[in-house]
């Protein structure tokens, strides 16, 4: 890896292409005295969600899948791997419950608040494309959830100690998006759990209570192993690619939308000429000399320090 960074408490860092375009973004944690007994809350809530899920059991400690060898525990609204409209994700009893029981620790949603307002701050344009996406779609479909009432993402996943993730990509979240996640747990950050972005070359310190925010689905991503001892947790929100297909396209898949009369014109006029999209994707990442001007576009003047 080329690069070393950190998400340490202080200011945030930004990661920028070559244009000083915000590709990542390091938030580190908020100016709040209160925000390691927030963290504490939300790692006992989950490793208690790890405890029952071992004892009933729904989870075997050293289970491996495809992302590492922890609990992971999904909630939200998603459209992907097989679904054919979008819908409220599902789990077993015990998920459910236990699901249940995270989304009403005070700890997680100020979690929760607090990734969804980083975002918000440092890639305005693109959280204004949440925004008006996910409005819509929650607005045509009142049967779906909206897990986070402080949050613009429509989903989120518990990964529940030892949660070290193994190198992936995460092929069906909006590729042009950012996800937010925060670690959480009991583990020396200067030795492991950092998290690292493999085509942009950096390892990134990742201590507890630090928040990134990351383009989880067109970069490669994973953890450092921790030292046998300690645990980690993390909680990620996120937003798949297809919910905002399905607005775009009508409501409906690219499939159904090509089977009309007229829709190959109505899918060019989503998808812009061939080559064109990318560079619209792009723009909805804000440059650092521009951030400012952003910021007050999308939230109205004053809303403009950096």
């Amino acid at each position: 890896m080329g690069k070393r960074r950190d998400a340490s408490p202080g200011d945030p860092k930004l990661i920028v292409d070559a244009e000083g375009r915000i590709v990542a973004i390091l938030l580190g944690t908020p100016d709040d005295p209160e925000w390691p007994s927030v963290i504490r809350e939300a790692a006992r809530a989950m490793d208690r969600a790890r405890r029952i899920a071992c004892k009933r059991g729904g989870w075997r400690v050293g289970r491996v899948h495809r992302r590492g060898r922890y609990l992971p525990l999904f909630d939200g609204v998603s459209l992907g791997g097989g679904q054919k409209r979008p819908g409220n994700l599902r789990n077993t009893k015990l998920f459910s419950y236990l699901v249940k029981e995270l989304l009403k620790n005070k700890a997680i949603r100020r979690i929760a608040g607090f990734q969804s307002s980083g975002v918000a701050l440092y890639a305005p344009k693109l959280y204004r494309y949440y925004c008006r996406i996910l409005r819509a779609l929650f607005e045509h479909h009142p049967e779906l959830i909206h897990i986070f009432d402080n949050s613009v993402f429509p989903a989120v996943t518990f990964n529940c100690g030892d949660a070290v993730t193994f190198q992936h990509c995460d092929f069906l979240n909006l590729v042009h998006g950012l996800c937010p996640v925060t670690s959480a747990g009991y583990f020396d950050h200067k030795r492991g759990g950092h998290i690292y972005l493999k085509q942009m070359r950096v390892v990134i310190e990742f201590p507890s209570g630090a928040t990134a925010a990351i383009p989880s689905g067109c970069v490669d991503h994973g953890n450092t192993p921790i030292q046998p001892h300690e645990t980690r947790f993390s909680i990620t929100q996120f937003a798949a690619g297809g919910l905002f297909r399905w607005v775009e396209y009508g409501f409906q898949t690219a499939k159904s939308l090509l089977a009309q009369a007229g829709g190959q014109a109505k899918r060019d006029t989503f998808d812009g000429v061939p080559g064109s999209r990318w560079r619209w994707a792009l723009d909805l990442f804000s440059k650092v000399d521009e951030l400012a001007a952003d910021r007050s576009h999308v939230f109205g003047p004053g809303q403009t320090d950096v």
